[in-house]
């Protein structure tokens, strides 16, 4: 057993030291030749930078890659990022891509669209769009409240309680008040309105679910893909049962 535990160790430190040699090699190799040969100055991402973002000139900074890698490299040449919107959300240190570019300077709302999808403006406040944390790019649950109703049918009379229900889950967000950036405003003036991207069906929905009822924005965790089936909610759900029931006879 001591033979077969010293065999291990043994080939553990040959492992280590060949891998520090060949770090120190390729290191080496780094340092010792032309840099004009053998980097490359790309832009990467000097923060976060959400979707459907322009991108300005203070959210990049320069990185040397060796020309060698087979990955992308990325762009080197600034005005072909710079004014350009961003399809999707790139990270802090993350090369910036011609893919994960829209191609032209647009940034009218049309253009930043996506294909299936039509923008739908609703009215906020500070409560219903989580306290103006949500800007453009995140996504977000719409969760709507209708009051308590009596319809009549005829000789008959339906009762509808007060219901809370999820009716839309994922939907993405265009704009908040006339901005599609994430800007850091000034003045403590909250947005009165959210543009949403949604079906024209979920378009239908949501529009008469903002004319009878209350709508609250549910802001979602950045990488998160699911969806939840829900039944929604009223209010004896929320309610312990306190009294009894008699029966008379």
């Amino acid at each position: 057993m001591d033979s077969v535990n010293k065999k291990i160790l043994v080939l553990a430190v040959a492992m280590a030291l060949l891998t520090s040699f060949l770090v120190y090699i390729y290191l080496a190799r780094i340092n010792n030749v032309d840099p004009a040969a053998k980097l490359k100055l790309i832009y990467v991402a000097k923060e976060d930078i959400p979707a459907k973002v322009v991108i300005r000139q203070d959210m990049l900074i320069q990185s040397k890659v060796p020309v060698d890698i087979t990955l992308p490299l990325g762009i080197s040449d600034v005005s072909q990022i710079v004014g350009k919107m961003t399809r999707e959300r790139i990270i802090r240190g993350e090369a910036i891509l011609e893919e994960r570019l829209y191609p032209e300077k647009k940034t009218t709302l049309p253009f930043v669209i996506p294909e299936g999808k039509r923008a739908v403006t609703i009215a906020v406040n500070e409560v219903s769009q989580v306290a103006d944390f949500i800007t453009p790019g995140d996504y977000v649950d719409v969760i709507a409240t209708f009051e308590e109703k009596d319809k009549d049918f005829g000789n008959r009379k339906v009762y509808y309680e007060k219901l809370t229900k999820v009716i839309l889950q994922k939907v993405q967000v265009l704009g908040v008040g006339q901005t599609m950036e994430e800007v850091k405003r000034q003045s403590k003036d909250l947005a009165t309105s959210i543009t949403l991207a949604v079906s024209l069906e979920e378009a239908e929905g949501l529009i008469l679910a903002d004319e009878i009822g209350t709508l609250r924005l549910v802001l979602r965790p950045a990488l998160e893909e699911g969806t939840v089936d829900t039944n929604g909610k009223i209010r004896d759900d929320m309610m312990v049962p306190k009294g009894k029931l008699e029966i008379y006879k």
